[in-house]
Parts: structure tokens; C-alpha cells; sequence
């Protein structure tokens, strides 16, 4: 997306996240947040947090359902229990609940953190 100091890139390709170019599209030499749902398959989760500096993983049921002030809030807690900074990012990896609520608590959190969204369906 041109959008001047704001730009950014967006990239579709298939195989990226298992073929570990993930580590050269995103900057994952940080903390990161990874949310996910309990229906992707943990090698996608497993090789973002292989590929970060500090990786923690919330993990929220499947479904419509999930999308609640209660998921958000609960995200937002973990960020704050292992301290994150305005440095570090969210990276969902999932279908659509899961970027949604995690682009969602990204953008709150201290104003706005960086955030990667990764779909799986």
C-alpha cells in the first residue's frame, strides 16, 4: 500500500510460512504476541515463535464467538503481563476471528503496536 511514511507491503504467497521466508517478509527479531485459534495446526504457530526473539502464544476457541470484549480484554492482559512495549507486534495467525480480534487488540494496545496478519484459510 503507497501511502507515503505509511507504507507498507502485502504479500501473497503460498508457502511462505512453512518455507521460513517469514523471517524475510516480517520483523519477528522481537517480542511477539502470536494469536491463533485451537483449530491451526501448531506447526504454523510453532515456526513463528521458532523465528522470533521472544514469542508468546494466546489461544482462543474457534468460531464467531470469540470475537468478545472478554477475548480482547484477555489479550490485552498477556501483552501487559510479559511487557510489551510499543516495539513489539501481533502476529495472527488464523482465519478471520483470529485477525480481527488480534488486529483489533494490536491497535488499541499503547496506541497502536506493528501487527502481521498470516491466514490460514
Amino acid at each position: 500500500m503507497n501511502l507515503g511514511a505509511d507504507s507498507y507491503d502485502i504479500v501473497f504467497e503460498r508457502g511462505a510460512l512453512m518455507g521460513k521466508r517469514i523471517n524475510q517478509i516480517f520483523d519477528l527479531g522481537r517480542r511477539v504476541m502470536i494469536v491463533t485459534d485451537d483449530g491451526v495446526p501448531w506447526q504454523y504457530k510453532s515456526m513463528v515463535g521458532f523465528l522470533s526473539r521472544e514469542a508468546y502464544v494466546h489461544k482462543i476457541p474457534q468460531g464467531e464467538g470469540s470475537k468478545s470484549l472478554e477475548r480482547f480484554g484477555m489479550i490485552l492482559s498477556d501483552m501487559l503481563r510479559h511487557g510489551f512495549t510499543r516495539k513489539d507486534a501481533v502476529v495472527a495467525v488464523g482465519g478471520g476471528v483470529v485477525g480481527d480480534l488480534a488486529g483489533f487488540a494490536a491497535s488499541a494496545y499503547m496506541r497502536g503496536i506493528d501487527f502481521y496478519n498470516i491466514p490460514t484459510t
